[in-house]
């Protein structure tokens, strides 16, 4: 070792420089100080890290039970007001009704429109007053009908008259009857399917009996319809029916019917088996 005073070499053990004879420090003292460090760290983490410990688990409490009693308030409050609970797209064939949040968007005779909409215990209640066209329906009145925009509004408000309630006690619109468990809607007798049911439907290429350069493949709610090299992408829908057992797709949309499949064919819905489907008076058998 060196000593502290002169910087001359120490023997190891001397108590005394040889060379100044200035009094050197004992060895055990750094590691003493050491320890008492440590022993003083362990003693604040001890206290901090105690009253810590007890203090998140304080807090982690209390968060669990506000969020226990959120929870119980969301679920007592959709018990009394209703909650949506639907999604997707439900069809008798003809029609469709897309759920969306608290919305629903309507497609019938050619219109498309939008409306809130909740359900209350097994009843789903379309709010007339919050009817609304969508533009692509809009444009279609326009384009296809020459339609002015005072006509179209005028058109949007005789669909809220029809569809108002004559009893003022009851709610502002149509109803619903809504089976939870067979995921089917009725109204007067009319059934509404679940329209997303593409596992049921077709997959893959149908090749027509009459031309083999004319075929047409389905994948999980878009057909390619191709026509000897011309093709085009259809929008359909595929549901089972259960009053026989049946399965059938349907098309949909403003560009379905102005489409060469449907001037050819003039089809929207069609049965659906697994090797073959008919279409108008053309069997296309799977490929």
């Amino acid at each position: 070792m060196f000593c502290g005073n002169c910087g001359a070499q120490v023997p190891d053990g001397a108590a005394v420089c040889p060379n100044c004879g200035a009094q050197m420090a004992a060895k055990t003292q750094a590691p003493q100080m050491n320890q008492a460090f440590q022993n003083a760290g362990a003693r604040a983490d001890g206290v901090a890290g105690g009253s810590g410990n007890n203090l998140d688990a304080k807090k982690i409490g209390m968060i669990a039970a506000a969020v226990v009693a959120v929870l119980v308030l969301f679920f007592v409050l959709k018990g009394i007001f209703g909650g949506s609970g639907l999604k997707g797209t439900y069809t008798d064939g003809s029609s469709f009704m897309t759920f969306k949040g608290n919305k629903v968007t309507l497609t019938a005779m050619g219109y498309e429109m939008t409306m809130k909409y909740k359900i209350k215990d097994d009843e789903i209640f379309f709010d007339a007053k919050s009817l609304k066209l969508t533009d692509d329906c809009k444009k279609y009145l326009a384009d296809e009908l020459d339609m002015d925009k005072d006509e179209i509004e005028e058109e949007i408000e005789d669909l809220k008259d029809s569809m108002e309630s004559d009893d003022d006690d009851d709610e502002s619109g149509i109803s619903f009857k809504y089976n939870k468990k067979k995921n089917i809607i009725t109204m007067a007798g009319e059934k509404f399917y679940y329209a997303e049911n593409f596992k049921a439907g077709p997959s893959g290429k149908f090749v027509s009996d009459d031309d083999d350069e004319i075929s047409i493949s389905f994948k999980n709610g878009k057909a390619t319809f191709d026509d000897d090299g011309d093709k085009e992408t259809l929008a359909y829908y595929c549901y089972e029916d259960d009053d026989d057992d049946e399965v059938y797709v349907v098309f949909y949309g403003y560009e379905f019917h102005d489409s060469e499949f449907y001037d050819n064919y003039n089809k929207t819905k069609i049965l659906i088996s697994d090797d073959e489907i008919e279409i108008g008076n053309t069997t296309f058998e799977k490929d």
